[in-house]
């Protein structure tokens, strides 16, 4: 009897196991491009959007620690993939949501519109902003993260978007990895909870 119980806490365990990996998986591939990573619904565009805080080199999929004032970078970058050198587009448009939280304060439109967009051809936006003063207005610690994205069309057809994400406050920033830390965590609870369910399941005999 003992070694039949055993097996069956095993056979749960290994199954919990399984089932919070596929569900960490899933989370992890939708949550790609809301952090950033490239999203392109066309071949024939690709789409990209970067940021960074002002005066820095490196562009990034997100910036964490943007203190009040401080103005932000976000890059566009859209390219036509398409190898027929006889196939031009026109009509296309990028369109940036920026978040409530933000303001522009300079660099390209919101909305940029343009023809003879040739196989190969690159344009590349750079759009300046900053996060709201009032947005730092508060009484107590606090660290919070926004998401701006731009949408790209091709005459009137949506052909794809790309997100960048900026992180402020009055804290120091504190980032958990995508994995690691937060699976384990998830891993070890489902573990725990089948082994509880078992244990029950064993004391009502």
């Amino acid at each position: 009897m003992k070694n039949k119980t055993v097996k069956l806490i095993g056979s749960f365990l290994v199954m919990s196991l399984f089932v919070a990996f596929m569900v960490l998986s899933t989370t992890t591939v939708l949550a790609s491009c809301e952090y950033g990573e490239e999203c392109t619904y066309d071949r024939r565009f690709k789409i990209t959007k970067e940021v960074r805080i002002e005066g820095d080199n490196t562009w990034r999929d997100k910036v964490t620690g943007v203190k009040k004032g401080q103005i932000v970078d976000f890059r566009i970058t859209v390219k036509n993939k398409s190898d027929d050198e006889a196939d031009k587009a026109n009509d296309m448009e990028t369109k940036d949501i920026l978040p409530d939280e933000m303001t522009k304060v300079g660099g390209a439109g919101l909305t940029e519109n343009w023809d003879k967009f040739y196989p190969g051809d690159t344009k590349t936006f750079i759009i300046t902003a900053k996060v709201k003063d009032s947005e730092y207005n508060r009484a107590i610690k606090f660290e919070k993260c926004v998401v701006n994205k731009v949408e790209l069309r091709w005459k009137g057809d949506f052909q794809g978007s790309d997100t960048a994400t900026v992180c402020y406050g009055n804290v120091e920033p504190s980032e958990l990895p995508k994995t690691g830390a937060l699976s384990t965590l998830a891993l070890t609870g489902v573990a725990l909870l089948a082994l509880g369910l078992v244990a029950r399941k064993f004391a009502e005999r």
